[in-house]
Order: C-alpha cells, then structure tokens, then sequence
C-alpha cells in the first residue's frame, strides 16, 4: 500500500478512556440501536442525492495519515443530512477535515504521536468536546479547499484558538462505539453515519457487484455509508478517503460514488470489534428514525 496513505494508530487505552465518559458508550445502548425490524438495504448517499441533489463528493487526504479525519467527517456529513432529511432544522456543509485531525492530535491526544496518524477515539472526543467547521473562510484562515500542509502543520500543533473557540460552537453532541455488524446495521437504519477503524486492506478492484475482496493490511479509518443484500448475503458500503481514482470497476447496488466499495457483512464485523469505530449524532442521544426515502 505505498501508494496510498493510512494512518490509524491503535490505541486501546484511548477507545476505553473515552467510553468511560459516555453517557451511552455503546450503540447497542441507543434507542437507534434497540430498532428490531430494519430494511433489507440502507443507502446514505441516496439520502444525500435527495436532500442536497448530489452524492457527496470524493475526496483524497493525499500523502498525509489524516485518514482518521476523513472518516469521522465523512460519517458526521452523513449524520447531519440524514437529519436535515428527517426534519431537523439544519444545513449542510462540508467539513473541513483539517480541524479534526490537528484537534485529535493535540488538543485530545496531547500531541504525543511523532508520525502521521490519529486515533478513532480522539477523533470522535475532539468532535463531541469541541466541534467542527464548514469548509469556509474564517477570518485569516481559508478552509474552503483542503490543504496538506496545514493538515499536517494543525497535526503537529494544534488548532489556532480562534478556530478552536468558533468550534465548539457546533459539537456533535453525542457519540458512541459500534462493536458489531448488527449494531452497525441498526445505526445505519436510523440515518447514523459510521467511522470504522481497522487493520483490514481490501483489493483496490471491484467486482462485477462493486465488492472489493479482504487484501493486505490498511491501518485505516473508512466511512460506513449503508448496507445492501447480493446475492442472498449482506454487504456493506465503505466510502474511502482516496479520491474518484483510487479504486476500479463497477460501483454496485445504488449507484454510490467511485470513492468507495462494497465489503462482507463478516469482514466488516471482524474490523468492527477491532474496537475503534464510532456513529456519530447531533442530538443528545441517538433517535431511533425511519428515513423514509423510496428506492
């Protein structure tokens, strides 16, 4: 995988020390995650087609481990349109992912990592703690297009405290950890998006139903974007932080984006009780919801 950058670092004590500050540190806890009857197919995007008249856009960390930034704002864009879809007074904007990878290196992880990287938990912490940001101008800093050096630079320092102070205007609330594939389900169906952390690589070809098969070892962190049934067995879809180009070959059930692919229900559930995997809500807790959205 030299190609292409990862950068989850593994951290047990981290993922432990955050769920002992959780009012509801895991998803099976949820009124989302008790939800018993779910649809045979859950596609976020599809949602986003429907409440923004797109899919989200690719996009690509570059040579920077900010993956674990990607992740978590990919999952937290999907959270929030599902709620804007469901009602919810809000609107959309992209996120910039520089603000949660320099907040979870810094200000949540203490700025001991030497090396590119971040772990889940400390991405999830810097968003319930402090917040995010749209991709826009803020004063002297221009957030609108991502920037690998400032990533970095915001990696090794820190957040400047203007952007830190307009952060914690618009935290995410709440967060809790998925440890399975049925608690995933059960997140997805309610409109929750899913950071998932492994060390799980994939083939960067998709078959014929947009499947990547279990490749290699990728320390990295992917969006969890919905779940669909092929061929009698369950498939989930992950987005990847990549770019359009990245990977190849049909994008499968609902027409996602080219960014991502789909993987086995078993595999997923393997990089699921890895342990650093986090949905991800606006509201204190997680509403169980039915996105009412026709296929």
């Amino acid at each position: 995988m030299s190609d292409f950058s990862t950068g989850w670092v593994e951290d047990s004590g981290a993922v432990e020390a955050l769920i002992q500050e959780l009012p509801q540190p895991y998803a099976s806890q949820t009124q989302a995650g008790q939800v018993e009857e779910l649809p045979e197919r859950v596609w976020l995007w599809e949602v986003a087609r429907k409440v923004t008249g797109s899919l989200l856009p690719p996009r690509n960390q570059g040579a920077v481990g900010s993956c674990v930034s990607f992740g978590t704002a990919r999952a937290v864009e999907y959270s929030m349109i599902c709620e804007i879809f469901s009602g919810e007074p809000e609107q959309f904007a992209e996120l910039a992912t520089e603000i949660i990878y320099g907040g979870s290196r810094v200000e949540i992880g203490g700025g001991r990592l030497s090396t590119d990287g971040s772990v889940g938990a400390w991405a999830a912490d810097w968003c319930r703690k402090y917040g995010v940001l749209a991709r826009e101008k803020y004063a002297d800093f221009d957030l609108t297009k991502y920037d690998e050096k400032r990533c970095r630079d915001w990696g090794k320092n820190g957040i400047p405290q203007s952007l830190e102070d307009l952060a914690r205007l618009h935290p995410t609330r709440s967060t809790t950890q998925v440890r399975n594939w049925e608690e995933a389900r059960r997140m997805l169906a309610s409109g929750y998006g899913i950071s998932v952390c492994s060390s799980q690589g994939f083939s960067m070809v998709r078959d014929g139903n947009g499947i990547s098969s279990p490749k290699a070892v990728w320390n990295h962190y992917l969006c969890l974007a919905g779940y669909d049934v092929i061929n009698g067995q369950q498939f989930g879809r992950f987005d990847n932080s990549w770019g359009g180009e990245a990977h190849s070959g049909p994008v499968g059930p609902g027409a996602p984006g080219p960014e991502g692919f789909y993987a086995s229900a078993v595999i997923i559930d393997k990089m699921l009780r890895q342990g650093d995997s986090w949905a991800f809500s606006c509201f204190d807790g997680f509403p169980a919801r039915k996105l009412r959205w026709v296929l």
